[in-house]
């Protein structure tokens, strides 16, 4: 996510993650699975059981990743271009490997389950919004829950 959005857009976003949030919980159960998300990094995201439990409850996804996709996948998180398209034009020397990640994790979905049924009915979300052939944008959801600084997470969740 840009930093440098204006105070409507954070503030939307910030109701989105407390809509998250709630739907899990609260803000702290929340915190607590991105937490143990920057904790474990990719090790348990890349293996083949394709689930991270943690404390209050458990994310799946449902395709086993590869370090190669996902490290290009979180890099393309982190970068900032105009309009927040994330496939550069044909003639890059990145096209074609961020298309084949594209191809690739479009149908990936994450899913997080509260351990305990009352705390919320969880949420899914997917990492990549493909829009048309030439325009993909990473998921608000997904900056948020790998990418976004921890600070950067909680203020636009205080801000909501």
């Amino acid at each position: 996510m840009n930093t440098d959005k204006t105070g409507d857009e954070e503030q939307t976003l910030g109701e989105f993650l407390r809509q998250c949030a709630d739907a899990v919980g609260g803000k702290n159960f929340f915190l607590t699975l991105v937490e143990t998300i920057r904790e474990t990094r990719e090790g348990i995201l890349l293996s083949e059981k394709r689930e991270l439990k943690y404390p209050t409850g458990i994310l799946v996804w449902n395709k086993t990743l590869f370090a190669d996709n996902w490290r290009l996948l979180n890099d393309s998180a982190k970068v900032r271009t105009k309009g927040g398209n994330i496939l550069p034009p044909p003639e890059d020397k990145k096209h074609k490997k961020i298309l084949n990640m594209i191809r690739t994790l479009r149908p990936l979905t994450f899913t997080v389950i509260p351990a305990n049924a009352e705390d919320g009915a969880g949420f899914t979300f997917t990492a990549l919004d493909v829009t048309d052939e030439t325009t993909t944008h990473i998921s608000p959801l997904f900056k948020a829950l790998f990418v976004m600084p921890l600070e950067t997470l909680r203020k636009a969740m205080n801000a909501a």
